[in-house]
């Protein structure tokens, strides 16, 4: 049975190199909530997916931007959207052990 990451939000900001994926991580009936961080680089390879899986939307409908003076937070709030599922083993083939980390909440 394959691990799935249900991708719910995507935080970023200006300053930082990270990116926090924030979904649930679902393996048959069972799942748990998970917040994930990325290197930022890997931003469009996500959003990439998401939007091959919903090719009737388009995906920059759901970003907001909050400016600052000095700092600018970018959210994809993908809760309304139906298909966000990333298989776990794909983001392991996309990105180094490196790249990613979880974070227990």
């Amino acid at each position: 049975m394959n691990l799935l990451f249900d991708i719910q939000t995507i935080k970023f900001n200006s300053l930082s190199d990270w990116l926090i994926l924030n979904g649930k991580l679902k393996k048959g009936s069972l799942n748990s909530e998970l917040f994930l961080k990325v290197d930022q680089s890997f931003l469009n390879k996500i959003l990439n997916r998401i939007q091959r899986a919903n090719p009737d939307t388009s995906i920059n409908d759901y970003l907001k931007t909050h400016e600052d003076i000095h700092i600018n937070d970018y959210e994809f709030d993908f809760n309304s959207l139906l298909e966000t599922t990333i298989s776990m083993s794909e983001l392991k083939f996309l990105t180094t052990l490196n790249e990613y980390k979880f974070i227990r909440a």
